[in-house]
């Protein structure tokens, strides 16, 4: 009894020993899935599903029975279909050096001879650096203080160096701002004026490394010409010969840094067949060709005093607009409301002058009405809506803009009539005074309770800032289209609640957007966008998460989730796949809950745009796109 009790205490301690440390071995085989494969917690049928792993998907695997293979996932052993795995042969046997350099990639087992049933001398840590060399196809030679040992080859990578970064000379072709990281919404350190020659080398596919002495910055590559700066170009002179714009790039859809009177002196010099470059100071901008005209301003005749116009007391007719020059394209400096008293006189046959304190304006004469002004009517409403802010309350400003007074807050599912729609808002009685409330949160009809999983999209860019550009094609068009479809495609389908940040095309800070998902009550966020670069050879589709908040777990799965769902769902179309990465995007690294942002392609690649361009592509996005927040939702919620 005593000799059995013995043995069975031996045996419990050589198991508890060997459950110490997780360790791999080399009967561990190498396959590829057949087709969209369900890896299951258990070998069977109705073992719970952990993942689906696309067809095509490299495995570790070994035999469990004739029917059920054990499949390896993140150290961890779960089960799937047999018939569905496809072994793959074993690498062919290389000519290596006598003894190279490695890293374990597991905690690793070293053994006397070349067998997994062999005597285990120690274990090495996973990241562990070691000395080794080829034995046969399964196992490598490990050289250990001076002796040789065993260890199964699968789990010994060799040591990356990095190389050093090329530096290069090149030249700034714009203004550019330098970051002491690759992030621009980090602070400024310094800026850099257009065409400065730098010393730079690429840091990855969309971010520059600056050389300043012993300093280094960051900055988009986009901003950098490789070479050496052309030599100075022949400036003339002229003068606007309209009212001139001028834009910070070759692009009359880019930001507009100054704008210039008409018969302006400019100095510029000829870019290309369209477009001049504008020298102020040390600052250069862009304009049209055809708005300058070479040579002096013409000159002004000689004023001669004329007597001061009658002055008109009156009002407006109607809502009239004030401009600062005689002609309605010009930008409208204020807007006086109908039956406003007004002090005016004659300009010309179809222009009056207004006077307001000590500043003049123009407007059209039949805008205005000589004599005292009637009674204003009572305007009658022109409709009425319901607020839909789920979970929360409606702002009532003072004025059509998000930055005027609050002056007060309606409830989810208020019903206000409104008269008429300004700026995207809607002009409301609120205690007896005019207010305003966005749009945006309102519908037609009364809202029902939302219950269940509310999923925020946010489609990126919008308003004035197109984001990515390809000719006619902008990125907040495309984002914009492809979110309404996942939007139809959930509520269709899964009937879940689906609210966006942006709607429309308008414009919207970061901050606002993670602002609005909390307001919506939001589970979920997803941020949809379409990626660029300045190779033109970048391709393929990829999905981020954060690592750097409370919710990176759930924010992996569901990036995990939406750029498998989405790969799969463009196979065939030749877009490929870069995978699921970490970034702090500000959208999903601030957000207060799980958040994915994902890019749909790169509008830059003559590939990819095709797809971004084709409505049947852009719905094959957002089922992919939404199958993945589903296959999320199910899981979590």
């Amino acid at each position: 009894m005593k000799m059995k009790l013995l043995k069975v205490a031996l045996i419990l301690s050589l198991l508890l020993f060997g459950a110490q440390l997780p360790t791999v071995e080399a009967s561990t085989l190498d396959g590829e899935t057949t087709v969209n494969l369900n890896v299951r917690s258990t070998a069977s049928t109705t073992g719970t599903l952990i993942t689906t792993l696309p067809k095509g998907t490299k495995v570790k695997y070994g035999t469990h029975n004739q029917s059920w293979h054990k499949v390896y996932l993140n150290n961890r052993t779960y089960y799937a279909s047999a018939q569905y795995i496809k072994p793959l042969a074993p690498a062919p046997i290389t000519t290596q050096a006598a003894s190279s350099t490695g890293v374990t990639t597991e905690n690793l087992n070293i053994r006397v001879t070349s067998h997994r049933n062999a005597q285990i001398v120690t274990t090495l840590r996973k990241g562990t650096e070691v000395q080794y060399a080829a034995h046969n196809t399964s196992w490598v030679k490990v050289f250990l203080n001076g002796k040789t040992y065993y260890a199964a080859k699968a789990y010994i990578a060799p040591k990356v160096v990095t190389a050093t970064p090329q530096k290069q000379t090149g030249y700034t072709n714009r203004t550019i701002e330098l970051f002491n990281r690759t992030l621009q919404t980090s602070p400024v350190v310094k800026t850099i004026p257009a065409n400065r020659t730098v010393t730079f080398s690429i840091h990855n596919s969309s971010w520059s490394v600056i050389y300043e002495g012993t300093s280094t910055f960051y900055t988009p590559t986009r901003g950098i010409t490789a070479g050496t700066l052309q030599p100075s170009v022949t400036k003339e002179n002229g003068y606007a010969n309209r009212e001139m714009k001028l834009f910070e790039t070759r692009n009359q859809a880019s930001k507009v840094m100054k704008v210039l009177p008409i018969n302006s002196p400019v100095v510029s010099s000829k870019y290309n067949s369209s477009w001049s470059v504008v020298y102020d100071g040390n600052v250069t901008y862009y304009t049209p060709t055809a708005w300058i005209t070479p040579g002096p301003a013409p000159v002004q005749p000689p004023t001669t005093t004329t007597p001061e116009p009658a002055k008109v007391q009156g009002y407006a007719n109607r809502n009239a607009n004030l401009f600062g020059q005689t002609h309605q394209s010009s930008p409208v400096q204020l807007v006086l409301p109908q039956y406003t008293a007004v002090t005016y006189s004659t300009h010309n046959s179809s222009w009056s002058v207004v006077y307001i304190g000590t500043k003049t304006y123009f407007t059209p004469t039949s805008w205005l009405t000589a004599g005292k002004a009637p009674a204003a009517p009572v305007a009658a409403p022109q409709g009425k809506v319901f607020t839909n802010t789920p979970g929360d309350a409606l702002n009532v400003r003072s004025a059509a803009t998000v930055s005027s007074t609050v002056l007060g807050k309606l409830t989810h599912g208020t019903e206000v009539e409104h008269y008429g729609l300004t700026n995207g808002f809607y002009k409301i009685k609120y205690n007896g005074r005019d207010g305003f409330i966005s749009a945006a949160f309102t519908m037609a009809t009364k809202p029902s309770v939302p219950t269940g999983t509310i999923i925020v999209i946010d489609p990126g860019h919008g308003g004035r800032d197109p984001g990515a550009l390809n000719g006619s094609l902008y990125e907040k068009t495309v984002v914009l289209d492809v979110s309404k479809r996942v939007e139809a495609y959930l509520r269709s389908k899964y009937n879940y609640q689906v609210r966006f940040t942006r709607s429309t095309d308008v414009a919207l800070t970061l901050q606002q957007r993670i602002d609005t998902a909390r307001n919506l009550r939001g589970n979920l966020f997803v941020s949809i966008h379409a990626n660029a670069a300045t190779d033109s050879r970048a391709n393929g589709i990829e999905t981020f998460y954060s690592n750097s908040t409370a919710h990176s777990a759930r924010s992996r799965v569901l990036a995990t989730n939406i750029q498998n769902n989405l790969v799969s769902s463009m196979s065939g179309t030749g877009m490929q796949s870069r995978g699921v990465k970490t970034f702090n995007y500000y959208v999903i690294t601030y957000n207060s809950m799980p958040s994915a942002l994902v890019e749909l392609g790169f509008i830059s690649s003559p590939t990819d745009v095709v797809h971004l361009r084709s409505e049947a592509s852009r719905q094959r996005m957002a089922e992919g796109v939404a199958e993945g927040i589903a296959q999320y939702v199910r899981a979590y919620h």
